[in-house]
């Protein structure tokens, strides 16, 4: 038991290091591999990764090769752990073949969180399987909080894509999360304990990092979808889940995303549409979970699953070149200095670069979720250029500013600012050649569809693990 504990933590420790990376990308920018979030992120995955291996010699030894390999603990921890193996090479193979790629969502980060959440689940249960107890808790935290790595972004106020899929990709994971630790624990409150975990984690997450002078993300009030779904348990079986959560989450999120530090907000108009995918999402989970509710026609069954899979899988078709966070910023060129001020919806920028071969000819472009508005920049003649760029909506844009020599060379800098903060900054930041754009083509559309394919079937088979077959015991 020691050693799935040992693993758990170091799984809560991965996901800790992964916010923190996340805030860095923020506020600095692109890092490098030896960055201390990243080497405390493979750090506590080898440490997972070992301990989970530990474990599993020991079970062999104890039950004997033959046996040990119609263990479906073993099986599913060898094959959550290669995936997240794989996803490591997947990813640098994809950045050689079609460009730097900064966007949560994209194929193989996608697949790396999946098969986090995969290793996750299989600790969890394999921690039931050996006599549950206090340790169970830790278990479940972790699923629940690996659960909402996807909406990592969303949380710290960094999002890529429209706020309307925010709180359907959060309700989908929890419902995921939720019902494997009702699976596995069989206390009357298992998720309300595990959510504390989770919180408890988070909370410990924005000390470290606002004392590191970082960007922080919110707590998430999962303690509120926890209960709900603690809550119906005597009640209700397990389609309500798909009611239930949805309704928890939005009535839990949308109150207090706007209150919330980085908390990226739903808008009045997006929550109809956001209840409705999240309601559609959650469904998904159960129909693969439980295949509930049973029908005598398979077929409408099966097409409703492939409508729900198809109508929650449109951002990831359309991701491609990140252009808000973390802009993959290439060779550096020099450096910017930079004076912003927010007033209200208005972002007014002097910029300074160093060497100055623009000829006078620059423009100003703010980013945010997939909005994307450009002005002009003025030059003084003295190498400053000033201007400013109206926004629609508060929050964190990233601030561009691109410069174009005679010789039709670009550089460009960028800067994030809270819109409608009476934000002042005065900071330098790198100037550098932008990296080319993303290769597109049938290529980069087939490993698309074999890494999203690959990402879909562990999550399927993840709803489904252990669900008829009792866990032994020892």
């Amino acid at each position: 038991m020691n050693r799935l504990i040992a693993a758990a933590a170091g799984g809560l420790l991965a996901l800790f290091s992964m916010y923190w990376d996340d805030s860095l990308h923020t506020d600095v920018g692109r890092d490098t591999f030896w960055s201390a979030p990243h080497v405390l992120l493979y750090g506590s995955l080898m440490v997972t990764l070992a301990a989970t291996a530990w474990w599993g010699i020991g079970r062999v030894r104890g039950r004997g090769w033959r046996t040990a390999m119609a263990d479906p603990l073993l099986r599913w921890a060898a094959v959550s752990a290669g995936a997240i193996g794989v996803s490591a090479p997947a990813d640098e193979a994809w950045h050689a073949a079609f460009g730097r790629d900064a966007v949560l969502w994209s194929p193989p980060h996608l697949l790396a969180i999946v098969a986090t959440f995969a290793l996750s689940a299989a600790l969890f249960r394999a921690i039931a399987a050996e006599g549950g107890g206090r340790p169970l808790v830790l278990g479940g935290g972790l699923v629940l909080a690996a659960s909402l790595a996807p909406v990592m972004e969303y949380e710290s106020d960094v999002p890529q894509y429209s706020a309307v899929w925010f709180l359907p990709t959060a309700a989908t994971g929890l419902t995921l999360a939720i019902v494997l630790i009702r699976r596995f624990d069989p206390h009357p409150w298992a998720v309300t304990r595990a959510a504390l975990v989770a919180t408890a984690v988070r909370l410990a997450v924005i000390p470290v990092l606002a004392g590191l002078g970082y960007s922080t993300p919110i707590v998430p009030p999962v303690l509120v979808v926890a209960l709900a779904a603690d809550a119906v348990r005597r009640w209700r079986t397990s389609p309500w889940l798909a009611l239930v959560v949805p309704v928890a989450v939005h009535a839990a999120y949308v109150p207090l995303l706007p209150l919330l530090p980085h908390g990226t907000p739903v808008a009045a108009g997006q929550i109809v549409p956001s209840l409705l995918l999240s309601l559609g999402g959650s469904a998904l989970v159960v129909l693969a979970a439980e295949e509930l509710p049973r029908t005598r026609l398979p077929a409408i069954r099966t097409a409703g699953l492939a409508v729900a899979a198809l109508t929650l899988a449109l951002p990831l078709l359309s991701a491609g070149r990140a252009v808000a966070h973390d802009p993959g910023q290439g060779t550096e060129a020099g450096e910017a200095h930079w004076r912003t001020t927010a007033q209200g919806s208005r972002i007014d920028v002097i910029v300074a670069p160093e060497p100055n071969s623009a000829s006078g000819r620059a423009v100003l472009v703010a980013r945010r979720a997939g909005q994307e508005l450009s002005a002009p920049l003025a030059s003084s003649g003295d190498g400053v250029y000033r201007g400013y760029v109206t926004v629609p909506e508060s929050g964190r844009w990233f601030v561009y500013a691109a410069f174009r020599d005679a010789e039709e060379s670009t550089t460009e800098t960028w800067i994030p600012v809270e819109a409608s903060s009476s934000q002042v900054l005065h900071e330098s930041r790198p100037l550098y050649v932008p990296p080319a754009p993303q290769k597109e083509g049938a290529g980069r559309t087939a490993a698309t569809v074999a890494l999203y394919g690959l990402s879909g079937v562990i999550l399927v088979a993840v709803a489904r693990s252990g669900r008829r077959t009792p866990l032994r015991q020892g």
